[in-house]
């Protein structure tokens, strides 16, 4: 399941870093650009949401390069699919294929990836046969409805999370809903009304969000979401009960503590850690924040300026942090600015 799959990361560079660190973990800080090899001379444009496969595979959405990268356990990038800046959405055998604008991805238990092509308006499917197809809506045709595969609709799909029992759910922005797809591929809406904007804590279609973004899964089938704009977590049941479950709605800004008090900015990509933490990119911040699994709300990394990022003794300095993934071991991945960074908290986020 994306952001909940505590496996071995491999890598000597890792294994070496420091408590209390963040580094450079593959890509460099800079300009956008492609490139392919090992973690060092790999290049991104944009990496956004990532996920780690049983074999602790790492992949990564390109997003400004249209591709699907996995950063392997043998310490070399390579494409999984799509074609380097080839944007109009095509299926097929994996590296002919096209992805319009790839923005996260989840591993199924089997290998299977999901990808959310925003740009497309679909959820894409990449097959243990190398075959890339939709699995969900319709390519270039926004809108919204549920129903099987081809036959939905989603408007600027974003956060992906694939559960154990296949189960997909994905963050449909900009119909401010959070969809579920069926292991069969039949669309539904877990919670949120589509084009009904707001705040609104309850159950389906009575609950309200305003532009949810990351989504995580739990141990126990609960469904966390961030929200662009109400910037708060929220926590749905597996009966759809909405209810917020860290930040203030609609009043953004930056503050540590409980859940009840704390506040975020634009929260992206979540990823819950091996000890139950929950990990939330909170770009507006530039900032990587920690929700305990007390409540409690802590700063991993970034001290809120973002002009450019700063490696180091923690908290260094992030900008707009997107993705976040957490490794077994404790540690954490970010992107930001166009590298795939690794914090090593002072204490280790482990089981």
């Amino acid at each position: 399941m994306s952001g909940g799959l505590f496996l071995p990361f491999a890598s000597n560079a890792a294994a070496a870093q420091t408590a209390g660190t963040m580094e450079v973990y593959a890509g460099a800080i800079g300009p956008g650009e492609y490139q392919g090899g090992d973690f060092a001379q790999a290049r991104f444009h944009d990496p956004r949401g990532m996920a780690q496969d049983a074999q602790g595979n790492v992949f990564v959405a390109d997003y400004v390069n249209s591709v699907v990268r996995k950063l392997g356990t043998d310490g070399q990038v390579s494409i999984v699919a799509g074609q380097v800046e080839q944007r109009d959405a095509r299926n097929g055998p994996a590296l002919q294929a096209h992805f319009y604008s790839p923005e996260c991805v989840a591993v199924a238990a089997d290998g299977t990836l999901f990808v959310t092509d925003s740009g497309s308006n679909t959820l894409r499917r990449i097959g243990r046969d190398g075959l890339v197809s939709t699995w969900a809506g319709k390519i270039d045709v926004e809108g919204y409805a549920d129903g099987p595969g081809v036959k939905a609709r989603f408007n600027h799909p974003v956060g992906v999370a694939v559960a154990a029992d296949g189960v997909v759910y994905v963050a449909d922005a900009y119909n401010s809903t959070v969809r579920r797809i069926s292991p069969h591929g039949v669309v539904s809406t877990l919670a949120g009304s589509p084009g009904a904007t707001g705040w609104r804590d309850g159950r389906g279609a009575q609950a309200r969000f305003n532009t949810p973004i990351g989504v995580a899964l739990d141990r126990r089938g609960n469904v966390y979401v961030s929200e662009y704009f109400n910037n708060v977590i929220r926590r749905i049941t597996p009966d759809g009960t909405v209810s917020t479950f860290a930040g203030k709605p609609g009043r953004g800004g930056f503050a540590d503590g409980s859940a009840a008090t704390a506040l975020f900015l634009h929260p992206q990509m979540l990823s819950f850690a091996p000890d139950g933490s929950l990990i939330v990119a909170d770009s507006g911040n530039n900032r990587v924040r920690r929700i305990a699994p007390d409540g409690t709300v802590s700063t991993l990394a970034g001290n809120g300026q973002g002009e450019t990022v700063v490696t180091g003794a923690l908290p260094g300095v992030l900008h707009q942090p997107y993705g976040v993934l957490a490794l077994a071991d404790g540690g954490v991945l970010v992107t930001g600015l166009n590298a795939i960074l690794r914090i090593q908290p002072q204490t280790p986020l482990a089981a």
